[in-house]
């Protein structure tokens, strides 16, 4: 009985607003240590106190992984920068609500990303970029040239292009704010937790993005004589193998922005028309 009066106790000086450094229970042969405030975190608060958080550990990682994934849409620009093709790639018009962008990867953060206001991240994932054409056309490769054509025998349903690339993201990004902290300390046996809450931190990520092209196909859709067809060509359509994009990222905690630039064509040089990939859409991150 005299025990359970001291634990009740004890659960009541979670609530207040104490000045003392630290208050102590015996429970028999344990001894429980509520810090209510210090002088090391006067300008914090500290809450939220959780028996089960008793059982963590200081996290010394050297190395974070966070996991990132990308929604967007996909377009190109002519080799001026302008998104109106000349009328000898008029053919090639994009349908941008259907052309869109899906990129999978992980980050690693150098030390604790909590506590760094600067840092550099590098990165693995993949990336699936999918071309959706406004005219009814047909592309392939002919004697090491794209080509294509406006298609006046089938009429297509849907026609898109879609690459899939490995990419190797490397960013340099500027964190104000920081997550939940939890600090778990012990001292001659008796453990003790702390909680702090801030605000959400604000990301903005500058870097580039090198990739690999490791498969490409064309998805066709269309009817003949009231009968349904899927095609799946697979082909290089001499898209380049290589390419190097640069990325900017925005966000508040785990939701933001992205916008990608491609320094490099999306088909190989002097075998397909010049054009210059891009990307913008949202990202989730945290998982």
């Amino acid at each position: 009985m005299k025990k359970g009066i001291l634990f009740i106790l004890a659960l009541g000086c979670f609530y207040c607003n104490a000045q003392e450094d630290t208050t102590q229970y015996k429970l028999g042969n344990k001894k429980l240590m509520l810090i209510t405030n210090s002088d090391a975190d006067s300008d914090s608060e500290w809450d939220n106190f959780d028996l089960s958080d008793t059982t963590e550990s200081v996290s010394k990682q050297f190395v974070e992984s966070v996991g990132l994934m990308q929604i967007g849409a996909n377009g190109y620009l002519s080799e001026n920068n302008t998104l109106a093709l000349p009328d000898n790639m008029s053919l090639l018009e994009l349908d941008m609500a259907k052309s869109r962008s899906f990129s999978m990867m992980t980050s690693w953060y150098f030390g604790r990303m909590d506590a760094s206001t600067f840092y550099i991240s590098p990165g693995l994932g993949f990336t699936w970029n999918s071309y959706k054409f406004k005219n009814n056309i047909n592309i392939s490769t002919n004697n090491d040239t794209l080509s294509y054509f406006l298609d006046t025998v089938v009429n297509y349903r849907k026609y898109k292009l879609r690459a899939t690339y490995i990419e190797v993201p490397l960013v340099v990004g500027i964190r104000l704010g920081s997550k939940t902290q939890k600090r778990v300390e012990s001292e001659n046996g008796n453990i003790q937790v702390r909680v702090k809450r801030e605000q959400k931190p604000f990301n903005l990520q500058v870097g580039v993005v090198a990739g690999y092209n490791i498969g490409s196909i064309v998805k066709a859709k269309f009817e003949r004589d009231g009968t349904r067809y899927k095609d799946r060509i697979s082909d290089d359509y001499n898209l380049n193998p290589f390419r190097l994009a640069a990325t900017a990222r925005i966000g508040v905690g785990d939701f933001g922005f992205f916008a990608n630039y491609s320094l490099t064509p999306l088909f190989e040089p002097n075998k397909s028309p010049e054009l210059i990939p891009f990307s913008v859409g949202v990202q989730f991150n945290g998982f």
